[in-house]
C-alpha cells in the first residue's frame, strides 16, 4: 500500500511536524510505501533537530515551493489555505495513485474575534472532513472538540513524545522551575512570571523560541519579570540539560490539545504542574503532579513539592514511568496496527 502524509510546513520543528515524522516511520513500520506531500524543507537540519537521521532515504517526497505571503497580515491564514490547497491539489493530480492519505487538520483560537475571523476556514474544513474515512484526535479532549465542531466520532491517539532523550538524564537536581513553550500570548507566560514573583527564593526559567512578528510580546515579558526569573530563547533541543536539571516543570497554556512539552519534562522527571484543563488533564495524575485553577493555587503546589524531596522523588519516578505510555514507539506501534486494520479493511472491500 502507499501511503501519503500531508504536512505542508516541515520547517517549523514543533508538535505537529513530530506526528508527521513519526507517521511516516509508522507506515514504514506497517510495510507501506511511505510519502511526503509538503513545502521544501532542510531535510540535514529536520532530521538532526528530531533524530530521525536517513528517514528521508527511505520516503518518496513531493514538494512544493515554500509559502511567502503578499498580501496585509490579516489575511495570512487565507492566503496560507489558498496556496496550500491549490499546491497539493496540483500534485496530487500528477500522483492520483496512493490508497492512504493521512492528513492534519488545524484548529481554531477561542477568543470571539478569532472564532469570527476563523469562521470561513472552520466551513472549508467542515467540507473537507466529510470525505474523511477516519479521523484520529491527539487526546480525549480533542475528540470531544471534534465530535463537537465536526460532528464526527475519532479514536484518540497521543503524540509521539521523544521520552527516551532523558532516560540518561540522572543528575542533580536544582531548585529550579521550568517552563517550556513558544513565545506567544497563548501560552500565558505572564502567568509563570506571576507564580515567579509569589515564590522569590525559586529559580524560574523560561526556555522557547520567539516567532517572527511576535518579539513585542517577547519584549513585555522581559520587561514585567522578576529578578528570579530567566530566558532562554533557544528550542528544547538545545536547552535539554536545563530541563534535566530543574525538580518542577510548570504549564500554564489553557485548553491546549496535548502538550508534549509536558511529557517531556515529566521523563526528565520534573514534577508537572499543570493548568487543570484540556489535553493536560489526561497527562497529568494525582500520582505523577499537580494541577491548578488560578496562580495562587499553583504558587501553593509548587512549594509543597519544594519542600518535601521524598514526595517530589516519588512523583518524578511516577512521571518518568507514566512518560512512556507517549514515547515515540507507542506512537508508532498504534498508527501501524490502525493502518494494517484499514488496508485489511479496504482490500476486502469494507469502509
Amino acid at each position: 500500500m502507499r501511503t501519503l502524509v500531508i504536512h505542508p510546513r516541515m520547517s517549523i520543528q514543533g508538535g505537529g511536524e513530530r506526528v508527521a515524522i513519526h507517521s511516516l516511520k509508522a507506515a514504514l513500520r506497517a510495510g507501506h510505501t511511505a510519502c511526503l506531500l509538503s513545502e521544501d524543507f532542510d531535510i540535514t537540519q529536520v532530521e538532526q533537530f528530531f533524530a530521525c537521521e536517513g528517514l528521508f532515504s527511505r520516503v518518496e517526497r513531493l514538494t512544493y515551493q515554500v509559502f511567502r505571503p503578499r498580501l496585509v497580515r490579516g489575511l495570512h491564514l487565507y492566503q496560507q489555505l489558498f496556496y496550500h490547497r491549490r499546491q497539493i491539489r496540483k500534485l496530487l493530480s500528477k500522483h492520483p495513485d496512493f490508497q492512504l492519505v493521512l492528513s492534519h487538520i488545524e484548529g481554531e483560537g477561542s477568543s470571539p474575534w478569532w472564532k469570527l475571523y476563523y469562521w470561513p476556514a472552520r466551513l472549508y474544513y467542515h467540507q473537507r472532513v466529510k470525505h474523511v474515512d477516519k479521523l484520529l484526535s491527539t487526546s480525549d479532549y480533542t475528540r470531544h472538540f471534534v465530535r463537537k465542531v465536526w460532528d464526527r466520532d475519532s479514536t484518540t491517539l497521543y503524540p509521539p513524545c521523544p521520552v527516551n532523550l532523558y532516560k540518561s538524564s540522572v543528575g542533580v537536581k536544582e531548585n529550579v522551575v521550568v517552563t517550556v513553550a513558544r513565545l506567544v500570548p497563548e501560552k500565558r507566560i505572564e502567568n509563570f512570571l506571576e507564580i515567579a514573583r509569589n515564590l522569590p527564593a525559586l529559580k524560574f526559567v523560561v526556555i522557547g523560541s520567539v516567532q517572527s512578528g511576535r518579539g513585542g510580546y517577547y519584549e513585555t515579558l522581559r520587561r514585567i519579570a522578576p529578578a528570579n526569573a530567566s530566558f532562554i530563547d533557544a528550542p528544547l533541543r538545545k536547552a535539554r540539560n536545563v530541563l534535566a536539571g530543574a525538580k518542577v516543570y510548570v504549564h500554564c497554556a489553557r485548553n491546549e490539545q496535548f502538550g508534549i512539552a509536558i511529557v517531556e519534562a515529566m521523563a526528565a522527571r520534573c514534577v508537572p504542574v499543570v493548568h487543570d484543563s484540556g489535553g493536560p488533564r489526561e497527562i497529568v495524575t494525582q500520582d505523577v503532579g499537580y494541577r491548578w485553577q488560578n496562580i495562587l493555587e499553583a504558587s501553593q503546589k509548587i512549594s509543597t513539592v519544594m519542600e518535601d524531596d521524598e514526595l517530589r522523588n516519588k512523583l518524578a519516578r511516577s512521571a518518568a514511568s507514566r512518560a512512556e505510555m507517549f514515547s515515540d514507539d507507542a506512537f508508532e506501534s498504534s498508527l501501524a496496527a490502525t493502518l494494517k486494520e484499514y488496508g485489511t479493511r479496504k482490500s476486502t472491500g469494507g469502509a
